[in-house]
């Protein structure tokens, strides 16, 4: 399995020739890209693990601050299905699902929310970054190239002084 560098997902190397390979997405279509645009996907099963000493520190979810909360809005991370929705449809979920983080980020004071649309033809991108002037409260940009770069807004949370 391989992650993408500038997208959300995760496909099947189907076969590596030179310096393209050729992948199965999770629609079983097939894409070609260059080896340096997708990086190796591994996942860890951890069960419980116990201490040596048995000594158990206590820490509360309110102990717990959170830097950044993420949103892939990619349809399918997003939701169970599509089938039967629109594109309209589809859209109205993304943009609600981003606006209910941003407002979740503003409720738990985390500084910052990446939000993950993908480029594509770039109406989600740019109804995104609309909710967010709409929002108020909130800068934003492009996130580092890194966490998505066009594909990817970063929002900073603008905390009140109150």
């Amino acid at each position: 399995m391989v992650k993408f560098k500038d997208a959300g997902g995760t496909a099947k190397v189907i076969s590596h020739e030179g310096s393209v390979v050729r992948v199965e997405d999770d629609f079983g279509f097939e894409h070609e890209y260059d080896e340096n645009e997708i990086l190796p996907s591994t996942t860890f099963e951890v069960g419980r693990v116990e201490r040596k000493d048995g000594r158990v520190k206590s820490s509360g979810p309110a102990a717990q601050q959170v830097e950044r909360l993420t949103i892939d809005l990619h349809s399918h991370e997003l939701l169970d299905s599509t089938h039967g929705m629109t594109r309209y449809e589809i859209l109205n979920k993304q943009i609600d699902a981003a606006f209910a983080t941003v407002k979740e980020a503003q409720r738990r004071k985390v500084p910052k929310v990446l939000i993950i649309h993908g480029k594509g033809t770039g109406r989600l991108k740019d109804d995104i970054h609309q909710m967010l002037e709409r929002m108020g409260g909130v800068s934003y940009y492009f996130a580092d190239f890194s966490e998505g770069g066009y594909g990817a807004t970063e929002v900073q949370i603008l905390l009140s002084k109150q």
